[in-house]
This record gives structure tokens, sequence and C-alpha cells, in this order.
């Protein structure tokens, strides 16, 4: 796969190590609303399976973010139109899981500009948004062809 390939060059995997990073500390600050002596708390109460889906999305979009910036540097990689349709789906992906609260004591900075039903849906079907979320960064990838051999 070509995904594969282009994390084994050391300049695109450090740039998936940082954007993991970046990714986890960001959406950790904003899930304790900067009150950065929660987090302990906050990673306490998280259920297992919002922790388990949470490092898979955090992981997929560091290598979503790497692969992109591979594409945007190779000319002939795919069309312009492809590469902004991968940016489209790569943040739209994040910003549905930076509105789930992935802990159920947390309210996400995210949610403090909906409306009380949405946080309500949000927070009964965080799960699935964490999955649709990790859906549209594999989309990302496969539409810029990281899947192509």
């Amino acid at each position: 796969m070509k995904i594969l390939k282009v994390l084994m060059v050391p300049k695109y995997f450090l740039i998936a190590v940082a954007s993991i990073v970046v990714m986890t500390a960001l959406y950790a600050y904003s899930q304790v609303l900067g009150i950065v002596q929660n987090l302990d708390i906050w990673l306490g109460v998280m259920p297992w399976y919002n922790a388990v889906l949470f490092s898979a999305f955090a992981i997929i979009f560091g290598v979503a973010t790497a692969y992109q910036v591979y594409v945007w540097k190779q000319p002939r990689a795919c069309s312009i139109s492809a590469r902004r349709g991968g940016i489209g789906a790569n943040s739209a992906g994040t910003f549905a899981v930076f509105m789930v609260a992935q802990c159920p004591a947390c309210v996400s900075i995210g949610t403090l500009f909906l409306p009380f039903s949405a946080i309500l849906f949000i927070s009964n079907f965080g799960w699935l948004i964490n999955i649709i979320g990790i859906a549209m960064l594999l989309f990302t990838i496969n539409y810029l062809g990281g899947f192509k051999k």
C-alpha cells in the first residue's frame, strides 16, 4: 500500500507522530475546558471503548495528515479537486470528534456552543460519532489513493 511506503520515510513518519501528539493534546485540553489539573479525572472516568476509539482516531488522524502533506508535495499524486476533497473529509471528521465528550462527566468546548438537545444527542451517540470520524479519515486516505498498491 502506498500509505505504508510514505510512512517509511522518516519525514512523514515524524509528521504523523507530531500530528498524533498535537491532536491528543488539543483534544484533551478542550475536554477539560483548559483545566489541566482535571486530566487525571478525565482519563479515570472515560469509558474504555471511548479511549480505544479516540486512540484509533488520533493515530489515523496522524497518518491521514502525513499522507495529505505527502500528496500536496507530489505534483502528480492526484488532482487538485481530490486534494481539496481530502482536506474537507479530514476536517469534517476532526470537527465531529471534537464535539464528542469522551468522558460522560465532561463537556467539550465545542458543545458549549450547541443547544441542549444537540448535547443530549452527542452524549448518547458519541461512540457512533467517533466511528464516523474514523471512517471519514479512512475515506480521506482512500480518496487520496493511500490504499492503492
